[in-house]
């Protein structure tokens, strides 16, 4: 099926009907992957009555038992419908392993696989595009539109209202990150609880200025070789109870920024105006500190910190009690290398 890009996961499964049971949700936006293919595998899982269970395989079962995925996906339940089969993608899953269970036309289970980014010319991105039986989801980053329905999504959720100008300022607040946004509605509607609807007063208690700038300070000292600054940051931010992994993401997300306005900038463009190409626009607060980290890098260094940060984020998720230590050690790795780069 040709690529999709919606952010909408019961629009994605009501595009893909009933002919399609396997599903690629890839990009560069980790969280928006792993939040979408987590949706998907809860909405096709209740698309039948009974239910049909999830069965959560990691790359660690994959490596204990090879064959298990191709095991899973065409053993019938013995209770429940259809089951459900939600896998990160690893070196277990090939294209070999894929092609073959997608030229299966008796699959008893839907097969939902998350990855990282992927070029167009991956063969299992290739395959899933061409294959009429699956379908490829990209994710490269939330627009505000997409921010706003998730924002509507979780406050209807939660049996609550928000505000049209408080919805205004958390978008903008939050920059476009998928993850970061869930968590900070999350702590927002803690916040907000008992009341008749979630206010402007309420989102700049929340997630204003003052979280905002933790995570610019943690950011700009990353990337300018201060790592013992950066860490004490990252320690601040984890004693207000926001986890390593969400700094890591608005990292990621800042980086992936910085890719594109240096990639504008070696095809001769200005920084202002490869700047002013982003989306959503790059917030005025940090423009400044943008400009100085445009300077200092390098387009291949930061393409390899990306790289690098995916990678993280994918062991953050294998190793969630080492969250912080993962985290910490990417930073001082980025920080060092800023630091004999100089």
């Amino acid at each position: 099926m040709p690529l999709i890009r919606s952010t909408d996961p019961q629009e994605i499964v009501k595009s893909a009907g009933s002919k399609m049971a396997v599903f690629l949700v890839f990009g560069s936006d980790s969280g928006q992957a792993a939040d979408i293919a987590k949706q998907l595998a809860e909405l096709r899982s209740r698309r039948s009555d009974p239910p049909g269970d999830i069965i959560r395989l990691t790359e660690e079962d994959l490596k204990q038992t090879p064959g298990r995925l191709a095991s899973e996906a065409r053993s019938l339940a013995m209770f429940g419908g259809p089951p459900v089969i939600a896998v990160k993608m690893g070196p277990q899953i090939t294209p070999a392993l894929m092609q073959d269970l997608l030229e299966d036309g008796a699959l008893a289970a839907s097969i939902i696989i998350e990855a990282g980014n992927l070029k167009k010319d991956a063969k299992i991105r290739q395959l899933f595009e061409k294959a009429r039986n699956a379908a490829a989801i990209a994710c490269y980053g939330a627009s505000s539109r997409d921010l706003e329905q998730l924002v509507r999504g979780e406050v209807q959720k939660a049996g609550a209202a928000i505000a049209a100008d408080a919805l205004q300022r958390l978008v903008q607040l939050l920059s476009g990150d998928w993850s970061v946004c869930r968590s900070e509605v999350a702590k927002l509607l803690i916040y907000a609880d008992g009341e008749p609807e979630i206010t402007v007063q309420h989102v700049e208690a929340v997630v204003g200025d003052a979280s905002a700038q933790a995570f610019d300070l943690a950011i700009s000292a990353t990337l300018a070789g201060n790592a013992p600054a950066a860490l004490r940051q990252l320690d601040g931010l984890a004693a207000s109870a926001t986890p390593a992994s969400v700094f890591l993401t608005m990292l990621l997300g800042h980086l992936q920024k910085l890719h594109l306005i240096l990639a504008g900038m070696d095809r001769g463009e200005s920084f202002d105006a490869a700047a002013a190409k982003l989306r959503p626009p790059l917030h005025f607060r940090q423009k400044d500190s943008m400009k100085e980290q445009a300077a200092r890098w390098r387009l291949p260094h930061i393409a390899t910190m990306i790289d690098r940060a995916h990678e993280t984020i994918r062991q953050t998720r294998l190793k969630p009690a080492l969250e912080h230590e993962l985290v910490s050690d990417f930073v001082l790795r980025l920080a060092d290398w800023r630091k004999r780069a100089a």
